[in-house]
């Protein structure tokens, strides 16, 4: 009956954790796709220079804060408990998102609504800053020991499952909606987006606390600066997560997590496609390649399994540094082999990605465990955009036919992948 009760827990915690922390990538689909209607109805301004920097200074400071929000809700989740610290995370970032999708335009209240819109954003930054990695961290301490590698699997594919249904729901939204969409329809989007983080957040409000934290308790190992402990103890368990959550997170920050934006105003100009149907495409491929990564999370279990952690990294990353600028260069051209091969991508970059949980988990004590695997993980997020400006950059710089501009295209997932084996290379002592 124990047994039972704490797979049924073990379920409930990962859904929750999928469902708030799919709104990481759910998040950066949907800004890329209404950056242009968020531009004009938020910075309106007569130099477009100005209006998007502001447009996109606002998707960015959600991430240049979510450090501090690892290290705040580190804190709370270290030394108050576990299930607090996943409670107020969801409620931040579902009711931030909910209010976007309410707020009034500059058109109704002047300069008070970008100011509206960059506080939440900031919001949204800090409770993503305690989700990601610490949602996982009590998910993980409520999972039985011989299920961990496919629970693991199941919770980190929210991350894809966002990927599939934000391009979905954008295609369908801009359907249904039509000329609408840029007054109506861009705020459903953002009204959906909070569905799932308080649902999570009702589901978290009955959940059990983690045990391995209340024996940490009991034993008196709880510390008072947990960050202060990571740092003088912990450093080479630390650069490997950086190392393999770097390379992960600049891949799809410098690569498929921006085609939708790249595509139709960058490789389209050059290589002269309408810019309609290039990012028509880019969401058709985000689709694909959310469908492949979830088939590869949830396959990732086994792959842990038959070759250990460390190698469930190395292997599906070198592949994914082999065959980067051949999916980019079929992408790019709107080849109908690209629909494939963002499949095959999406596999492979899940099965990389979805150990990370389990592995970042099982490197750090318990006493310190939520602290150094948020604030590793977000420090790389705070970083993550930058990828997109050196993908950006590169692009602007390539020659205008296929082969140059999928290799110049490709150069950061490439750097990406390599890192992550880099970092998975590295031997750590493992906590159970």
């Amino acid at each position: 009956m124990n047994s039972q009760l704490t797979i049924r827990q073990s379920l409930m915690a990962s859904l929750s954790t999928m469902l708030v922390w799919g709104f990481e990538y759910y998040d950066i689909i949907l800004f890329t796709s209404l950056s242009s209607i968020l531009e004009r109805l938020f910075f309106p301004s007569v130099n477009p220079l100005v209006s998007a920097v502001e447009t996109w200074g606002a998707f960015a400071s959600t991430y240049f804060v979510r450090p501090l929000g690892a290290l705040v809700f580190g804190y709370v989740g270290d030394v108050m408990g576990r299930r607090l610290a996943t409670v107020l995370d969801a409620a931040l970032v579902g009711l931030a998102t909910l209010i976007i999708g309410l707020l009034p335009t500059y058109y109704t209240v002047g300069l008070a609504a970008p100011i509206m819109l960059y506080s939440l954003r900031l919001l949204q930054g800090i409770g993503l800053g305690g989700e990601a990695g610490g949602g996982a961290t009590w998910a993980l301490e409520l999972t039985p020991e011989r299920i961990k590698p496919f629970i693991n699997g199941i919770m980190y594919s929210g991350l894809s499952w966002a990927v599939f249904l934000t391009s979905y729901v954008a295609l369908t939204a801009k359907s249904y909606f039509g000329a609408e969409f840029t007054s109506v329809g861009w705020r459903i989007l953002f009204i959906t987006g909070a569905i799932p983080a308080l649902i999570a957040l009702i589901i978290r409000l009955f959940g059990s606390e983690s045990p391995e934290w209340v024996n940490t308790v009991r034993s008196g190992r709880i510390t008072k600066v947990p960050i202060a402990v990571v740092f003088s103890r912990y450093v080479i368990p630390l650069m490997a997560l950086i190392l393999i959550n770097l390379g992960l997170t600049i891949y799809y920050y410098g690569g498929s997590g921006y085609w939708a934006y790249v595509m139709p105003r960058i490789v389209a100009v050059k290589l002269s496609i309408p810019q309609g149907k290039a990012l028509s495409w880019a969401l058709v491929l985000g689709v694909y390649g959310g469908i492949g990564a979830v088939i590869g999370e949830v396959l990732s279990g086994f792959l842990i399994r038959a070759v250990g952690i460390r190698y469930s990294f190395i292997i599906p990353a070198s592949l994914l540094l082999i065959l980067s600028p051949l999916i980019v260069y079929l992408a790019f051209t709107m080849n109908p082999l690209s629909i494939y091969a963002s499949l095959i991508m999406g596999i492979l970059f899940g099965l990389t990605a979805a150990p990370q949980t389990l592995y970042f988990t099982s490197i750090f004590p318990p006493e310190v465990r939520w602290t150094a695997v948020a604030f590793g993980w977000n420090l790389n997020a705070a970083i993550g955009p930058l990828s997109t400006l050196a993908l950006i950059f590169l692009l602007e710089s390539s020659p205008a036919t296929p082969w140059p501009l999928a290799l110049y295209g490709s150069v950061v997932m490439v750097m990406g992948a390599l890192l992550v084996v880099l970092g998975a290379l590295i031997r750590v002592r493992m906590y159970q």
